[in-house]
Formats: structure tokens, C-alpha cells, sequence
């Protein structure tokens, strides 16, 4: 059975956000969070890595220091999230890279306009979900 699924990362990503949510604007430790949620303090400071980067959350170091939101998350859907952690969306090999996997078979392709079509309405359909 093949299935579309987000990577572990995304969705950590997302439960971090909606953690840092609750806790308003006040900085969070990635080791409480880690705590509470039971996902490995080492893989949270990839994510919450990337999320720093990315202009989503803020750091601080210190005692008093940790993560929090950087912007407001009325703002932030989760094809952002999806982006920041995974890259941009692509259902198959042709939508990934300019030069189609199919070599040869690519001008005869009949199905390339379905999954182009597909691909944009599952972006679509990812940016109106909110975090």
C-alpha cells in the first residue's frame, strides 16, 4: 500500500508550534517540551533549528531563555511548516526536478497534467490549514 504521509519532523514541527502557542509569548526549554511530549530532545533541536532560520520561532540563551513564537501563528499554515521541513511539495519525480525520471517516455506522458493539477490543489488545500 503507498501512501502520502508528512515525515516524523513535520509533524514534531507542528506539535512544537502549537506547544509554543499555549505558552503565549513566554521562551520555552526544547527539555521541558521534550518532557512533555516524549520526542527526543536531540531531534527537537534539529526541528526547532529550522524553525529559528526560518523566521518562525526566536531563541534565547540563558536561564530564562529557550524558544518562542516569532510571529503570530494565525499566520503560519501548514504547507509553511511542510516547507521549512521538508522542501517544496512535489507528488512525483517529474514536479521534483525540471528533467522528468522518464527519460524518453516524458513527451509522451499523459498523466503529467493530472499530478501538476493534483499537486497544486494539495498546496492549496495544505496553506488553508492553520496551525
Amino acid at each position: 500500500m503507498a501512501m502520502f504521509a508528512l515525515k516524523k519532523e513535520t509533524d514534531y514541527a507542528v506539535q512544537l508550534l502549537k506547544y509554543l502557542k499555549t505558552k503565549k509569548k513566554n521562551f520555552v526549554s526544547l527539555m521541558e517540551f521534550s518532557k512533555d511530549s516524549g520526542i527526543s530532545f536531540w531531534f527537537l533541536q534539529k526541528i526547532a533549528r529550522k524553525l529559528n532560520l526560518a523566521g518562525i520561532i526566536e531563541a534565547e540563551q540563558g536561564v530564562k531563555g529557550g524558544y518562542r513564537l516569532h510571529m503570530p501563528v494565525k499566520n503560519l499554515n501548514l504547507y509553511r511548516v511542510f516547507e521549512i521541513m521538508e522542501g517544496k511539495m512535489a507528488i512525483t519525480s517529474c514536479l521534483a526536478s525540471k528533467e522528468c525520471a522518464c527519460g524518453s517516455l516524458s513527451k509522451q506522458c499523459n498523466v503529467q497534467k493530472i499530478t501538476t493539477k493534483l499537486n497544486k490543489e494539495m498546496i492549496k488545500m495544505m496553506q488553508k490549514i492553520k496551525i
